[in-house]
């Protein structure tokens, strides 16, 4: 006899990665936006227990949260060039991001609690960034936010 693990068997069987649900969660999210983005919906589009979610992202903030890092974790700036061509390199990586998932935008934007780490990670890599052009810590968080408020209205615009 064979021990069975801690936990909810998977539905008929079916195990499932946390990487395929937040695929799975990114397309309801682009498609149907964030309202229909729902753990029962998306449990029936990955064909899983809503408990399996649950236990994976803890709630829908988890799951957003973790969504956004998975989605924001390759956005970079260039690791060679000066200080500028950097700077344009990193704000045109999340663009990009931003164009290809408006929804995941905005739903940061109304749900703050979801705010990502890679996000944080993007953010300081911006003012470090300014800083070697010289500018004082102050404008450099001034300019960050003009720079990222900038990115945001473009993209949106542009997937609009």
């Amino acid at each position: 006899m064979t021990a069975r693990g801690r936990g909810r068997p998977p539905l008929d069987g079916k195990t499932v990665s946390p990487e395929s649900i937040l695929s799975e969660a990114l397309r309801i999210l682009d498609a149907d936006g964030l309202d229909r983005l729902t753990m029962r919906a998306l449990a029936i589009r990955v064909g899983i227990n809503p408990m399996t979610i649950y236990h994976h992202f803890k709630d829908r903030d988890g799951l957003i949260r973790s969504l956004a890092d998975w989605v924001y974790a390759d956005v970079a700036a260039p690791e060679k060039g000066d200080a500028h061509a950097r700077l344009r390199g990193l704000l045109m990586a999340y663009y990009a991001k931003v164009v290809l998932h408006p929804a995941l935008t905005l739903a940061i934007f109304v749900r703050p609690s979801v705010f990502p780490d890679h996000a944080k990670r993007i953010t300081e890599d911006l003012i470090s960034l300014l800083s070697e052009l010289g500018l004082s810590s102050q404008r450099s968080l001034r300019w960050t936010h003009i720079l990222v408020d900038y990115t945001h209205g473009a993209a949106l615009a542009v997937a609009a």
